[in-house]
């Protein structure tokens, strides 16, 4: 179905969110503000060409996580493009998907620093720059003439329009937090995590992710 609203900015900000955090939020929240987007949408990954979902938390926690973690940005929102489909979640696929079921609309890609330094061999980059702005999350100031000569250099490549986020990025490692989940396993000792918002926080010791089955209740 097409929008009712055209002619809107869409951020687009995938992950496998396992879990999502703040830096995440931070991101999404600086895009937004740079780049005078309408919304931000959080594609969680689907069949991830390069990550083993075996070793994922469930997609259906995955998603539920996101949603609590927008709650309160009405501006934010969750799509399930990649988590309902059946093949390969490429990000050119991703974002051709996008353009045909919501015309009219821009959209804008996220990625952090890191990504950006091998963009030449993701699926079909020039596919990426034909679908979407690119916008690269820069990770502090000392790394922004790096990131302004690999833009330069993807540019050479492709026909792309890609910026720098200039503000907050938050170097947060969703591996890094798993393991202090898992660790954290003193019953009734477990304190939330202010890396994680409250809520995502709260639903991973419900459902006793990560290793957190040892939590204690308040």
């Amino acid at each position: 179905m097409e929008d009712m609203l055209q002619g809107r900015r869409i951020g687009i900000l995938g992950g496998s969110f396992d879990p999502i955090h703040q830096g995440h939020i931070n991101i999404a929240l600086n895009a937004r503000k740079e780049f005078s987007l309408d919304e931000v949408w959080f594609v969680p990954a689907g069949h991830s060409p390069n990550k083993d979902e075996r070793r994922m938390a469930p997609a259906g926690d995955r998603a539920r996580m996101v949603e609590l973690a927008l709650a309160d940005y009405p501006f934010f929102r969750l799509s399930r493009i990649e988590l309902d489909a059946e093949e390969t979640s490429y990000t050119c696929r991703t974002l051709a998907k996008l353009n045909a079921h919501h015309p009219g609309n821009r959209f804008y890609f996220i990625m952090g620093a890191d990504s950006l330094d091998y963009f030449e061999q993701w699926f079909h980059p020039e596919l990426i720059c034909e679908y979407a702005v690119i916008l690269v999350a820069v990770r502090d100031e000392l790394d922004i003439a790096q990131i302004n000569a690999k833009i330069r250099y993807v540019k050479q490549l492709f026909p792309a329009e890609i910026y720098p986020v200039r503000g907050g990025r938050t170097e947060i490692s969703s591996t890094e937090l798993r393991r202090r989940i898992s660790e954290q396993t003193a019953p009734g000792t477990a304190q939330p995590d202010p890396c994680l918002p409250e809520r995502v926080w709260r639903y991973i010791r419900e459902r006793e992710l990560y290793g957190s089955k040892a939590y204690g209740t308040e």
